[in-house]
């Protein structure tokens, strides 16, 4: 699976989805966030206790969870990072599939291209980095192959007239 779209000035970085296992097991966690609390509240109301407002913040809680499990199941199935390059403005969103986070809007005269090693050495994996001129760093959260994000600077070196350079590694 090709990680990188690239077309029109839209950069489409997606996420590889994680094992079927692992998707199995952040989907079920998040269904019983969601049914079990909401299963309890409606048997405290049909059994006659009435309505009281520790369910209501038991409820609030488990909501909360239950979004933030969402948000982590669709990221591992679906999720992509869309940035779109203007001539002085970049747009960086995050998309789950069934819900986008706010734009991110950003303002430059001149940017800078990196990407910056992560995780083990033997994995080859990097973060696109972009940098602009007021000092705003941009990191995206996509793991790709070096090989392929190498590739993607060239592209984006011959369309801009921006400097593309590549972090420095650490050695720790």
């Amino acid at each position: 699976m090709n990680q990188i779209q690239y077309n029109n000035n839209t950069l489409i970085l997606s996420v590889k989805k994680s094992p079927l296992f692992g998707r199995l097991i952040l989907y079920t966690i998040t269904f019983l966030s969601i049914f079990l609390p909401l299963s309890g509240f409606t048997f405290n109301l049909l059994s006659g206790n009435g309505l009281k407002f520790s369910n209501l913040v038991f409820l609030f809680v488990f909501g909360l969870i239950s979004f933030f499990m969402l948000r982590i199941s669709l990221w591992n199935t679906y999720g992509k990072e869309i940035i779109k390059i203007s001539e002085n403005q970049l747009n960086y969103i995050a998309d789950y599939n069934w819900f986008k986070d706010k734009i991110k809007e950003f303002s430059f005269k001149n940017i800078i291209f990196n990407l910056n090693e992560i995780g083990y050495e033997e994995d080859n994996k990097a973060v696109l980095i972009i940098k602009f001129d007021n000092g705003t760093v941009l990191e995206t959260v996509t793991k790709i192959d070096i090989k392929e994000l190498n590739n993607l600077l060239d592209k984006l070196n011959k369309n801009y007239n921006y400097q593309i350079t590549q972090i420095p590694l650490l050695k720790v």
